[in-house]
């Protein structure tokens, strides 16, 4: 493991953080350590800038593209982060086949095939990625885990991404491979976001916490670690 940096020297990449727990996220983050240094990427992230604090900086990108572009990948590099967070994800709700798709197409592009891209990409460049203690992706406490009827490829990639992460984290074990940042899942339930509709059954029974709470959980766990 990587030695840790103190609090005003964390450098903080958030992807996908232009709503949700992603923005909630940066907002309670900058609160805990005012003095950090902030990239946050999302492809609506400009959108936000009028609301960005001190230390921060924004790059447009779409997760869905299909490709992770040297243009990108240099852009992360240059800011020498020290903690990555994955919040990109989501899908259509309603039943598999009644949905397009094209947006259960988007679903596994964002949610599962470009965090695969970045992580094979991080642990295949240490030398790129040197200043990297620690990546967190996020997964689903109950789409991870289930079957999330009318979110079937929601669960599909949010099950995958899983996999992949408890498989590297045992492979970087086996190898002892020392040079590589912390690789983390963090799991939450149900949010009350745009991408849970109003008439869900998870809203509708009261299952759902605010984004503002989750992120003071993922804020913890951080801490913790740290």
């Amino acid at each position: 493991m990587k030695a840790r940096v103190n609090s005003t020297s964390k450098r903080f990449i958030l992807l996908g953080s232009s709503r949700g727990l992603g923005w909630a996220t940066y907002q309670a983050l900058s609160r805990v350590y005012p003095e950090s240094a902030y990239l946050l990427s999302s492809r609506k992230i400009q959108e936000k800038a009028a609301d960005f604090r001190a230390n921060t900086e924004c790059s447009h990108y779409d997760f869905s593209q299909g490709e992770l572009t040297e243009d990108f990948l240099r852009t992360l590099e240059n800011f020498h982060g020290t903690h990555l967070i994955y919040f990109a994800g989501g899908g259509p709700y309603g039943f598999f086949s009644q949905k397009k798709w094209s947006a259960h197409q988007w679903c596994l592009e964002t949610t599962f095939l470009f965090p695969a891209r970045l992580l094979h990409e991080v642990l295949g460049q240490h030398q790129r990625w040197a200043s990297l203690e620690q990546i967190i992706f996020i997964g689903s406490a109950v789409a991870e885990n289930q079957a999330d009827p009318q979110a079937a490829s929601y669960a599909a990639a949010k099950h995958a991404l899983k996999g992949l992460i408890t498989t590297v984290q045992q492979e970087n074990l086996i190898a002892n491979n020392r040079q590589a940042p912390e690789i983390l899942l963090f799991s939450p339930g149900y949010m009350q976001t745009d991408l849970l509709p109003l008439h869900s059954e998870p809203r509708q029974k009261g299952l759902a916490e605010k984004p503002e709470v989750v992120a003071e959980k993922l804020i913890a766990m951080i801490q913790k670690i740290d």
